[in-house]
């Protein structure tokens, strides 16, 4: 299967309604979350509305869970979708409106300014997550001389090393199952580390592997992640299974997936050829 994320959803939209794409491709909630988080004025009221109208209308399959949803899910935490639920009303809201104004009255008649602001604190998630990775940055050990040369050793050999990537893997199941035992937003029961280790259903393994790459290399070479960068890597949480692919023209992920992944993304040019 083919996932589209936002801006390949914009170039190819007047495609999404063909028994190709309607077949073989598919998108998620925060594709819609981001095309509503953008919308700010008339201007790009009328043109976001264009966008979602079409998604909508064209009934493309779409996985409408929220990329920490999915995530809690992969580790065998239920969580309810009301959230999710929310988001996707205001986007079928915004199709019904003729304005902005309009847009912006309905949603507070529908009781839905709840999750309009959820999207608003959505849109400014890059500004927290450049600023967790300075403070991480701060308090990194950079005492080792060889830290830089066992980084890129590590990571250049997974296409000839399958057991290297698996062990990758294995160490990253287990970090995020432990920031999930000290997460405040979830109630995970009585689950110890090891049940959340053994339930973990491999469904989000490539976001897991490119987020492992991406936060070793802003760490380790004092890099700033870029504009979009939080949200473009969770486009890749819904890569569900091995074989699917993400079509994209950011240079970002392109990068890091022709490095990990090169199988699983191809532009949108390449795409439509």
């Amino acid at each position: 299967m083919y996932y589209l994320e936002t801006n390949s959803i914009r170039i190819l939209s007047k495609r999404l309604h063909t028994p190709f794409y309607l077949k073989n491709c598919y998108t998620s909630i925060l594709t819609v979350c981001e095309l509503l988080a953008g919308i700010k004025d008339e201007i790009s009221f009328k043109q976001r509305k264009g966008i979602i109208r079409i998604i909508y209308f064209s009934r493309i399959p779409s996985d409408n869970d929220l990329p920490e949803t999915k995530r809690y899910k992969a580790y065998g935490i239920s969580i309810n979708n009301k959230t999710n639920e929310g988001i996707m009303l205001l986007g079928a809201l915004c199709i019904a409106c003729k304005t902005y104004s309009e847009f912006e009255r309905e949603i507070v008649k529908n009781n839905l300014s709840e999750y309009w602001e959820f999207l608003r604190i959505y849109d400014n998630v890059d500004g927290r997550f450049k600023e967790s990775y300075r403070k991480r940055q701060d308090t990194f050990d950079y005492s080792d001389p060889e830290m830089i040369n066992d980084f890129k050793k590590r990571w250049d050999n997974l296409k000839d090393d399958p057991g290297l990537k698996n062990n990758i893997l294995n160490d990253l199941i287990i970090y995020y199952a432990k920031k999930l035992l000290t997460d405040s937003l979830i109630d995970i029961g009585n689950k110890s580390l090891q049940d959340l280790i053994s339930n973990y259903d491999h469904s989000i393994d490539i976001f897991l592997l490119c987020t492992g790459y991406f936060t070793g290399t802003k760490l380790i070479f004092k890099n700033e992640p870029g504009r979009n960068d939080y949200l473009d890597l969770s486009h890749l949480i819904y890569l569900r299974n091995p074989n699917d692919k993400i079509i994209s023209n950011d240079k970002m992920l392109l990068k890091m997936m022709k490095k990990i992944f090169l199988d699983n993304i191809i532009t949108t040019d390449n795409f439509q050829k």
